[in-house]
């Protein structure tokens, strides 16, 4: 950990896609040990912000700090380093459909080729325990619900053993229940592993379950940042309308549970 608890630390940063300018200055700290939750509508840079910290995108200006270490703007032995501490959770899971549950959770270990077969099977077997999934290892991915793809993508993420977890909208495309079930699991395994999570969405009833810090990105800058108490309590009306929004067009999830 870094010596002042910061995880990951962005400046003034920066990113265009020919005319259009995404990133316009984002200033953001992310304690270490803590669930961050970044929310903001579509378009907003959310996913972007996400791959410049994980190092997919390098920004035009600004710089990321991952434990006081700067990530370098290109492709470097320091830059695999860095991206080694991390493990991603993509939107939709990611899982190669001709590998079983067990291949896929321990696929980054076998590239990596530190481990014996016999220690890969062993940490397959620990993750799945840890997100509910004992005892499936042979199954195959297309044989799963949504829901339970997700946690085959967090066990996948967990067996890299990172400091650092990233969520892409981890609840997109789940019923409410599921959606609930996910957000649960991942409140739990910050508990239980004091990991720094990260977590991109636009689903703030996720944000409110499992972070300590929510902030929010609109047209490309942070407009509010704060604990999900002082998050509610805003009087920024960007922030009023976006949580009023959310409430009108998904109601109460979970309601007739």
């Amino acid at each position: 950990m870094g010596t002042n608890g910061i995880a990951i630390d962005v400046r003034q940063l920066h990113k265009w896609f020919r005319n259009n300018h995404v990133l316009r200055g984002v200033d953001l700290k992310i304690p270490a040990g803590t669930a961050t939750a970044i929310v903001g509508g579509s378009g907003a840079g959310k996913s972007v912000l996400l791959k410049h910290m994980v190092g997919l995108l390098s920004p035009d200006s600004g710089s990321i700090y991952i434990f006081n270490q700067e990530m370098p703007s290109k492709y470097s032995r320091r830059l695999e380093e860095i991206r080694r501490r991390f493990a991603m959770v993509f939107q939709g899971s990611a899982l190669l459909n001709s590998l079983n549950v067990g291949e896929n959770v321990g696929l980054g270990l076998v590239e990596q080729g530190r481990l014996s077969r016999e220690e890969i099977d062993q940490v397959v077997r620990e993750k799945l325990a840890l997100v509910g999934l004992k005892g499936k290892e042979s199954e195959l991915p297309g044989e799963l619900s949504g829901g339970m793809r997700k946690r085959v993508a967090i066990a996948r993420a967990l067996a890299m053993d990172p400091e650092i977890i990233l969520f892409d909208e981890p609840t997109t495309g789940l019923d409410p229940i599921m959606a609930q079930n996910i957000d649960s699991l991942i409140a739990d395994l910050r508990d239980r592993l004091r990991k720094t999570v990260v977590i991109v969405t636009h689903d703030m009833d996720s944000a409110f379950e499992i972070a300590d810090l929510i902030c929010m990105i609109y047209e490309g800058k942070i407009v509010e940042q704060g604990s999900p108490e002082a998050f509610c309590r805003s009087t920024n009306p960007i922030v009023e309308q976006f949580i009023s929004r959310f409430k009108r067009h998904n109601g109460e999830r979970g309601q007739g549970d």
